[in-house]
């Protein structure tokens, strides 16, 4: 076991969590493409034992799922390069071996160290994928004392152990301003927009730029 992706991968548990909250089904988008990255970037983990495990590891970074409204979202996809800095930094960590880690760095004590930092980079990656693809819950409510009725946005974020949950909760203004209700193309790119504004915030508090 030289490489530091081995003993990441080599916990079970470690392994399953993050299959639960993290990986879920691998829906590949364009075959050719992602898995010529796969390749590419398996050149650097020639002397792993279990390279089919570092190929999911890899394969859940170069497919991000994301919805077809990012195409039509410009505000969400300004964060793609963000996105695959971050990636590189995260394959550059998983990358190291063991026997160099402290010439690189000496905050890692324990075993317990290095496993955590992987998990807060997968966190991390979720959560800036969320910020490109917000998911979104649209609904109508009525104004108590108005009895006018408007839409409401709810949107959600990864908690600090990977459980997606809701967070955020905005108005977008009277119902009759969008004729197809909660189906309609401008409420709901409105919507991410507002979510986005509030996950965001979170975002950068949690990860304050270098």
């Amino acid at each position: 076991m030289e490489n530091l992706v081995e003993l990441i991968v080599s916990d079970p548990i470690v392994g399953a969590l993050k299959a639960f909250f993290f990986f879920g089904a691998v829906q590949v988008k364009s075959t050719e493409i992602i898995e010529k990255a796969i390749e590419e970037n398996m050149n650097k983990f020639k002397n792993v034992c279990n390279p089919d495990i570092v190929r999911n590891i890899l394969r859940w970074l170069e497919d991000d799922k994301f919805g077809v409204l990012v195409s039509k979202d410009i505000l969400g996809f300004e964060h793609i390069v963000e996105l695959d800095i971050l990636k590189k930094e995260y394959i550059n960590f998983l990358e190291l071996y063991l026997k160099s880690i402290y010439n690189v760095t000496n905050n890692f004590e324990q075993v317990a160290d290095l496993l955590v930092r992987n998990e807060e980079y997968q966190l991390q990656v979720a959560r800036l994928r969320m910020v490109i693809d917000p998911e979104i819950q649209l609904s109508k409510n009525i104004h108590k004392k108005t009895g006018i009725q408007y839409l409401k946005v709810k949107g959600f974020w990864l908690n600090d152990i990977g459980i997606k949950e809701r967070r955020y909760f905005k108005s977008l203004g009277r119902l009759d301003k969008y004729p197809d209700g909660i189906e309609d193309a401008s409420a709901i790119l409105e919507g991410r927009r507002k979510i986005r504004e509030d996950i965001f915030a979170e975002y950068s508090k949690l990860y304050p730029k270098k």
